[in-house]
C-alpha cells in the first residue's frame, strides 16, 4: 500500500467570473521513507500542490488517500486533527517563539504529538546541541530554520512538507539545513516533501518531480543521491 496517494487532483481558484486552475490531473505515489523534491517556476503549482497534500487546502476534484484512507473527504475538524496527528511543517519563515529557547520551541513539537521522540536526541541530530539554551534572536538563519525542523520532527510527524526550506538562505546555511534533514530522514525514516526553486536540491532526493502549468511533467527516479554539501547551487 503507498504511502500516500493523488488520484486525478484537480483545483481551482474562483475571483469574480475568473477561474484559474492551479492544479490540472495531477496523479502522484508517495513511498515510506523517501524523499521528494518537487521543482518548478514560480506559479507552476508546486506550492498549491503542498497546500492540498498536507490539507491545507481543499482540492476541486480527485482524491487523496493517506495510508488507504481517502481524507480528501474529511471534514475541516477532522483533517485539523490528521495534521496535529500526522504532519509537520518546515516554511521559509520559521514561526519560531521568540521568548523560548531552542529547547524550549522545540518541547512544543513534542507536546503536539502522542509518540513523542527523544529531544536531547533530536538537538544532536540536527547540530544544535550547543545552541539549546539560547533564545532565537541570538541564532543565525540557518540555525533558526534547524530549530523548525527539530520541532516539526519532536511531535513524531509521519511526513514533512517542507516549502522552500533554504529560500531565505546562502548557500553554506542553506546546506547546512539540507544536512539537517538528510540526516532526519535517515536516522527516523521520515517521509518528506520538499518543493524548491533551486535546482540543485533535486540531488538529494529519491525522487524528482518536476511542475508546470499545475501539472507534473516529469517523475523522475534519482539513482546517484549526493550528499547536500556537494551539490550544485542555484
Amino acid at each position: 500500500m503507498e504511502f500516500m496517494k493523488l488520484e486525478h487532483i484537480v483545483k481551482k481558484y474562483k475571483l469574480g467570473t475568473e477561474e484559474t486552475i492551479a492544479l490540472d490531473n495531477v496523479s502522484l505515489e508517495l513511498e515510506t521513507g523517501e524523499i521528494i523534491v518537487i521543482l518548478g517556476p514560480s506559479g507552476s503549482g508546486k506550492t498549491t500542490l503542498l497546500n492540498c497534500m498536507s490539507g491545507l487546502e481543499k482540492i476541486t476534484s480527485g482524491k487523496i488517500f493517506y495510508q488507504g484512507k481517502d481524507i480528501s473527504k474529511y471534514s475541516d475538524r477532522k483533517i485539523t486533527k490528521f495534521r496535529k496527528k500526522n504532519i509537520g511543517f518546515i516554511f521559509q519563515n520559521y514561526h519560531l517563539l521568540e521568548n523560548l529557547n531552542v529547547y524550549e520551541n522545540i518541547l512544543v513539537g513534542a507536546n503536539l504529538g502522542k509518540n513523542k521522540k527523544n529531544i536531547d536526541d533530536i538537538i544532536e541530530t540536527v547540530g544544535l546541541k550547543n545552541h539549546q539554551k539560547k533564545y532565537i534572536h541570538q541564532l543565525s538563519g540557518g540555525e533558526q530554520q534547524r530549530v523548525s525542523i527539530a520541532r516539526a520532527i519532536a511531535k513524531n510527524a509521519n511526513i514533512m512538507f517542507c516549502d522552500e526550506p533554504t529560500g531565505a538562505l546562502d548557500e553554506k546555511t542553506g546546506k547546512k539545513v539540507l544536512t539537517a534533514l538528510v540526516k532526519v530522514n535517515q536516522k527516523y525514516h521520515t517521509t518528506m516533501v520538499i518543493i524548491t526553486h533551486n535546482p540543485g536540491i533535486q540531488y538529494i532526493g529519491d525522487r524528482i518531480i518536476k511542475m508546470n502549468s499545475g501539472k507534473i511533467i516529469s517523475c523522475e527516479k534519482n539513482n546517484q543521491k549526493m550528499n547536500p554539501n556537494e551539490i550544485p547551487w542555484g
